[in-house]
């Protein structure tokens, strides 16, 4: 008997540790190793041409051609007009326009390869959102092992649509932020919704918990929602990569009390009032270091600091000429760097001033109504053969002595005076930062204070200070730094 009790304790420990490894042995078969991380969004693979699984919640779209109008499609696909203005939330009398996209009801589209351009305050499940597919499907198909990777402005994302084109379907919907003692309940009888669509459109259980702070869309067809953090509104940018000289406009907006704030590099954002958000002009330096600028949106009020909003944006080179100017000895002593430094900071407790005002509306006028450009904007300068270590601030105009100089857009003049370099000088303060300086002028018939409307004659040409013959020297600047003024004769800013 007492034989017996060592082998059946040895059989009993045998079974149980058969029965441990059985899953670990599955443990083992099924996790795989972890992957690395790829730093780049990579080109779709072979496997995005694979039979899409979703493809039944693929709308059919339509391109409105030259001559149909709603009748004729609502034929072609067997569906009545009203199916049509329903789907695509339109009224009866909506004009229809060629290249249109239209939502035929019934049937089912094609899943579509395309690219998206990242934007401010953009995420991957944003993007997913716009192209009705899955947060999931976008890392597949870039072959990422994050959900959240640094996403760079103007950076080109492959996606697969299935919106029915390669073209984004806005999400719709407003942000709420959740107070406290808010459930989904209580949100959803706010807004008089069922509180399974809250749910649903929110990607959470009905019963789910919810925290002060928290960012919820509530359903609204009539409005485009954009997947920004806490209550920001939208961001957007005049342009997604920035040159050198070029103008840069930031308008942002968000549902919090207070003013935003933020920076591009180093250089701090100014923001003012602007249709129903707020608006910042940024100057970038012509001698401005090619690379990527981090961009930091900020804001507060009384609640505390909004959540920020970070972007990276490239900044590119402008192949800008070099200019060779030869001086007589009398000017020699106009090029000591002493002389320009101490006239520089004297015009920068003017030009660095900043009013909220914005005085003009569209496009700027050329000063002169002959506009023969003798030097551009940002030509590196070397003067009587010595070395390149300015550039050329504005735009010369050809012009002869005593023409008529005209204000290019309304505005408050705010210096009138003779300066070393510049020689007769005007100042005009257009609001937000931005103003504009007239240079070597004979006469300035404009005095500080004085308001003054575009066309409106302000001076006359001359040859005065460094200068070596009759011209004028038109400046713009935004914040002390200078930029390219021709780009706001061609496009309205902000």
């Amino acid at each position: 008997m007492n034989n017996r009790r060592p082998f059946l304790l040895i059989v009993l420990v045998t079974l149980v540790m058969a029965a441990l490894a059985a899953p670990l042995r599955l443990l083992a078969q099924t996790v795989e190793p972890p992957l690395l991380p790829t730093p780049t969004l990579a080109a779709p693979g072979p496997e995005s041409a694979t039979p899409d699984p979703v493809a039944s919640t693929i709308p059919r779209v339509h391109v409105v051609q030259d001559g149909e109008n709603l009748t004729i499609i609502a034929a072609d696909f067997g569906v009545s007009v009203e199916e049509i203005l329903a789907i695509n939330n339109l009224a009866n009398g909506d004009l229809l326009a060629v290249g249109q996209e239209l939502i035929i009801p019934g049937g089912t589209g094609e899943a579509v390869a395309t690219d998206y351009a990242v934007m401010p305050g953009d995420t991957l499940a944003g993007i997913a959102a716009e192209f009705n597919t899955t947060l999931e499907a976008v890392v597949t198909t870039n072959r990422l092992i994050t959900t959240d990777p640094p996403l760079l402005v103007g950076q080109l994302v492959p996606v697969i649509s299935r919106t029915g084109s390669g073209a984004v379907r806005p999400v719709t919907g407003r942000p709420y932020l959740v107070e406290a003692g808010d459930t989904l309940l209580l949100v959803a009888a706010r807004f008089g919704l069922p509180v399974e669509q809250l749910a649903t459109a929110n990607n959470m259980t009905s019963g789910a918990w919810i925290f002060p702070g928290q960012r919820l869309r509530i359903p609204d067809e009539t409005t485009v929602y954009r997947d920004l953090p806490q209550g920001w509104l939208d961001v957007q940018l005049s342009s997604s990569t920035v040159a050198q000289g070029e103008t840069l406009s930031i308008f942002v907006a968000n549902l919090l009390d207070g003013k935003p704030a933020g920076r591009l590099g180093d250089q701090p954002l100014l923001f003012a009032p602007y249709e129903d958000g707020f608006v910042a002009l940024v100057g970038i330096d012509a001698f401005a270091e090619p690379g990527l600028y981090d961009l930091e949106l900020t804001g507060g009020d009384e609640r505390g600091l909004w959540a920020p909003i970070r972007a990276r944006l490239p900044l590119v080179e402008t192949p800008y000429d070099t200019q060779y100017i030869e001086l007589g000895e009398a000017l020699d002593g106009l090029l000591d760097p002493a002389v320009r430094a101490t006239e520089d900071g004297f015009l920068k407790g003017i030009y660095a001033d900043f009013s909220e005002q914005q005085r003009w509306s569209g496009l700027f006028q050329t000063p002169l109504t002959t506009t023969i450009v003798s030097a551009g904007y940002g030509g590196r300068r070397s003067y009587n053969g010595g070395p390149i270590e300015i550039y050329h601030t504005g735009i010369d105009y050809a012009a002869a002595e005593g023409t008529t100089v005209l204000a290019p857009a309304n505005g408050v003049v705010v210096f009138s005076d003779v300066l070393e370099l510049r020689g007769g000088t005007l100042i005009i303060d257009h609001g937000l930062g931005v103003m504009t300086g007239y240079y070597h002028l004979s006469e300035r018939l404009v005095e500080p204070g004085q308001a003054v409307t575009v066309g409106q004659p302000i001076a006359r040409v001359g040859s005065t200070g460094l200068s070596s013959g009759a011209h004028l020297h038109w400046d713009l600047r935004i914040m002390n730094v200078t930029v390219d003024p021709t780009r706001w004769t061609e496009r309205a800013f902000p």
